[in-house]
């Protein structure tokens, strides 16, 4: 084997007493290894965190040279070559820790390589394996025997991801592949709606597992989910893995101009945009839908202070709708006359017109609280007492009311509308479960007094926990974690405390009720069950402020001192 000449800082130290002959070093490089593997696999997605492929080969870290000079320990770099054919024409390279003899593979990072090597899913094929070994990066390698293992992959669509929900669990939407790595779509969230990526290749996406970094991506098994702003709706949202970020166009209107006019409605669970007009002649429409939507990304965060503009606009054609910053012509064949609807869908990208007047279906924000509060009023029953929508995937309703109740109570949908309401099925005051239309009421506490109170209209259930202190915590950066106690006005639920604001507040400020149990946050002046803090503007630094709450009503104030 041809020999090569290592020039070294040592050689220089050792130029004032070694003779010049010694100081030139040769070695003959790393030898070649011999490879073996575990036996042939067949890979399954369920089974991605396991164990699939184990590698060992010889150990050729030590390298021999001539002179006075040893090589340094681990000098080789060993890198191992995946290839779907024998001479390989085309590898997928991984490189080996320094010293290393072993390397393992589990099933979704095997099934990664395979696909990058093109091998089909649901066959077997033969995976060819080498070791190749040099003195460095861009050094001339030695090779390894090659090793064979027979490899079936799972079929992955690389096409699309598949949006996952809290849980992990998949919501059967997705995410379209606009280039290698990078997807993107529109999506119906509710307010900090939580939820995962899953790329075809298995990988798992969520948000980076620290304080301060939201849209910022990771696949580590200690990542976060990813949340959306407070602002319910539509989202244009794009995830880039080569970047590891994520940004989330918030669209709250669109507007159509041209043969027809007026404001699309946004339907969250066919995920469409919607307006009714009414067709004179059956032929077709040409318009432009246009807005302007508010983007968040990891410059923003998920402050809508921060949140800049962004024109919107759809163009292409009725059949393949595109999305950018301006609105061009589209299209739409109307069948007939009379009552129909314009629809955008987004899952599909298309756009089409629909006989009768398609309505979107509204989640109602409020849940009223009939019956609630007679022994205070001693008037009939009425609806000014209400829980506010926080969970609109699980139609999750929270709230506090100062309780006192002759009769027992119900849940209405519909202000001032006596049809569509809930009483108990089973269970008392502190929890039970609810059945539509029943003559069933829930019953009173028997002590009177403040409450928090949630409703799952999904899960038809509810809860009831009486209240014993309201606290804020949040005022400052460094020393605004520790509950404060809030002062009681004159009016059940509403409270009050002044504190100097001292720092920043980078994640808002939160009531908290019976210690760090429950809270509230919101913004703009709207407390919210569950929410993230409620934001408070730099300008309020070094100001005494008065931090008042309704925590019945849902509201809050800030005034400077």
């Amino acid at each position: 084997m041809k020999k090569i000449a290592i020039f070294s800082a040592l050689a220089t130290l050792l130029a004032a007493c070694v003779p010049a002959e010694d100081l030139h070093v040769t070695t003959t490089g790393p030898e070649p290894v011999v490879l073996t593997c575990s036996g042939d696999v067949v890979l399954q997605r369920e089974s991605n965190p396991n164990l699939a492929l184990t590698l060992n080969w010889t150990d050729n870290n030590n390298i021999g040279t001539t002179g006075v000079a040893a090589a340094p320990k681990n000098a080789t770099v060993n890198t191992l070559q995946f290839s779907a054919t024998e001479d390989f024409a085309k590898t997928y390279d991984h490189a080996v820790a320094k010293g290393a003899t072993s390397a393992q593979f589990t099933v979704e990072s095997l099934n990664t390589l395979s696909g990058r090597l093109g091998l089909k899913g649901g066959v077997k094929s033969s995976l060819y394996i080498r070791l190749a070994s040099a003195l460095s990066a861009t050094g001339t390698p030695v090779y390894s025997n090659t090793v064979t293992v027979g490899v079936t992959p799972y079929e992955v669509d690389l096409s699309v991801a598949h949006i996952l929900n809290s849980s992990h669990e998949d919501t059967g939407a997705v995410l379209r592949t606009l280039s290698e790595g990078v997807y993107g779509g529109f999506m119906g969230v509710s307010s900090w709606y939580n939820w995962f990526l899953l790329e075809g290749s298995g990988t798992e996406w969520g948000n980076l597992g620290q304080d301060g970094f939201p849209f910022y991506l990771s696949s580590a098994s200690d990542k976060w989910n990813f949340w959306f702003p407070g602002q319910a709706g539509c989202y244009y949202t794009v995830v880039d893995t080569k970047k590891a970020e994520w940004s989330a166009l918030y669209i709250p209107s669109l507007s159509v101009s041209g043969d027809i006019s007026g404001d699309m409605v946004f339907d969250k669970a066919s995920n469409s945009w919607i307006l009714g007009f009414n067709a004179t002649a059956a032929g077709s429409v040409t318009v432009r839908i246009s807005g302007t939507g508010k983007q968040y990304n990891i410059a923003t965060g998920t402050d809508d202070t921060k949140a800049t503009d962004a024109p919107v606009g759809f163009g292409g054609t009725a059949d393949a709708v595109t999305f950018g910053e301006a609105a061009a012509d589209l299209t739409a064949t109307v069948a007939g006359t009379g009552e129909v609807s314009l629809i955008l869908d987004l899952g599909a990208m298309t756009l089409r017109v629909d006989a009768g007047g398609v309505a979107p279906v509204e989640v109602p924000q409020q849940l009223y609280l009939v019956g609630i509060n007679d022994g205070w009023t001693n008037k009939d029953w009425d609806f000014d007492n209400y829980l506010t929508l926080f969970d609109e995937d699980n139609l999750a309703y929270g709230g506090a009311c100062n309780v006192n109740s002759k009769w027992g109570y119900r849940y209405y949908t519909i202000k001032d509308t006596w049809s569509d309401f809930y009483g108990m099925e089973s269970g008392d005051f502190t929890s039970g479960t609810l059945v539509a239309n029943t003559e069933t009421n829930i019953p009173a506490p028997e002590t009177p007094g403040l409450y928090l109170m949630t409703v799952s209209l999904s899960g038809l259930s509810y809860t009831n926990t009486a209240i014993s202190t309201v606290q804020i915590a949040g005022v400052g950066k460094d020393t605004g974690w520790e509950l404060l106690d809030m002062t009681p006005g004159e009016t059940a639920g509403v409270y009050s405390l002044a504190i100097p604001v001292e720092d920043k507040t980078p994640w808002g400020f939160k009531i908290y009720i019976n210690g760090w149990d429950y809270f509230f946050g919101g913004s703009d002046g709207i407390l919210r069950y569950n929410a993230d803090g409620c934001p408070l503007d730099d300008s309020y630094i070094g100001s005494t402020c008065l931090f008042t709450v309704d925590i019945c009503k849902g509201t809050y104030s800030i005034e400077k001192q």
